[in-house]
């Protein structure tokens, strides 16, 4: 990057994206570094990484996949971080509008406008568009929370914060067998969230968290979120958003039997 500019770190914390990380990498070329923070990938992200002159930091999340990204940001030295995942990509002009706003800054974090594709269709339902999400932030001014589905906020939130022009693209799945082995790991991690929060399935929390929760969150995405303009995928997205809830307070009712035993 110019050296009229403020210094751009791009941090991504990658777990087996070597069909990716390059298409997310090449396309921030303008980067002064790139840091990227490896939670034990058993593919050829690590080999991927090193290929493109990346900083790489091996380390074991535990499921808590949030923690290697703020170590990334960490670990950083720009004085601006673009934080990305490894299945998104900037597009040119998206990349201008980052130039941009670094080179005359109006605000400490800009939204980007992500366009988020399921098995190469751009899902404009679902709640999935649109979707304005804090990703260009001076350093030290934003950091993701721990929460799986939580995103990165600026001090007072992100309602202030103008969005670059210009989509990011998040190639987000590409085969249903990629969805359902995160969809594992989601819900396991999400799981773990309900139990940190005290949260329990006994009682009249069973119909509700077995029931109306996944029964709502489908009509939510399927009707009021107009999934059911994105077709088959927009019916599978809807349908897979209720089962993820379904499945994580399952996962905490085993958790629970398992250390009734203890």
């Amino acid at each position: 990057m110019s050296t009229n500019l403020p210094q751009l770190s791009v941090t991504v914390a990658t777990k087996n994206e070597g069909d990716y990380l390059l298409d997310c990498l090449t396309a921030v070329p303008f980067a002064d570094e790139v840091v990227i923070v490896d939670d034990c990938s058993t593919d050829d992200t690590v080999a991927k990484a090193r290929q493109y002159g990346a900083q790489i930091i091996v380390r074991d999340s535990k499921g808590s996949f949030h923690e290697n990204k703020n170590l990334a940001i960490e670990q950083a030295k720009g004085d601006w971080i673009l934080s990305l995942d490894a299945d998104e990509v900037v597009t040119s002009r998206l990349a201008e509008s980052i130039k941009s706003a670094l080179a005359n800054p109006k605000s400490d974090g800009y939204l980007v406008d992500r366009h988020n594709y399921f098995l190469g269709q751009w899902i404009k339902g679902c709640g999935w568009y649109p979707d304005h999400i804090l990703r260009l932030f001076r350093k030290g001014k934003a950091w993701w929370p721990l929460e799986i589905h939580d995103i990165p906020k600026l001090e007072g939130g992100n309602h202030n914060a103008p969005v670059l022009e210009g989509p990011l693209i998040h190639y987000s799945y590409k085969s249903f067998e990629q969805y359902f082995e995160k969809f594992n790991a989601y819900t396991s991690r999400l799981a773990v969230e309900y139990a940190q929060r005290n949260e329990r399935v006994e009682g009249l929390t069973v119909p509700l968290n077995l029931f109306l929760r996944p029964g709502f969150w489908f009509l939510k995405k399927y009707l009021f979120a107009h999934g059911y303009k994105d077709g088959l995928l927009g019916l599978f997205i809807s349908f897979s958003s209720a089962l993820t809830i379904f499945v994580s307070y399952l996962k905490l009712w085993q958790a629970q039997k398992e250390r009734a035993k203890e």
